[in-house]
């Protein structure tokens, strides 16, 4: 029998540890994504309550998504709409 982890069947971004060494903001973040095509956009889904990473919602454009959250191998749900969800997971 195959494993195929829940990486493989889900959009993924993957990010290096030095791109994270600042964090990464979360209007980037939906940027990248593709869950906007602007700034002004992003931040609007983050201010409508319509962002959430790992069932948490997010409401400040300002968030960022720090290192730490990957010591353990983490790998962190970004759902945006409650239907578009994306990945996000440091590439060792």
């Amino acid at each position: 029998m195959t494993h195929i982890s829940l990486a493989d069947r889900m959009p993924t971004l993957d990010f290096t540890p030095n791109a994270l060494k600042d964090g990464i903001g979360v209007v980037p973040l939906i940027l990248m994504a593709g869950f906007a095509d602007t700034i002004a956009a992003a931040s609007e889904l983050v201010a409508n309550g319509a962002v959430m990473i790992e069932d948490k919602q997010i409401v400040d454009p300002d968030h960022h998504i720090l290192s730490y959250a990957f010591d353990d191998g983490e790998v962190l749900r970004l759902t945006v709409g409650g239907q578009r969800t994306m990945l996000i997971r440091r590439a060792d």
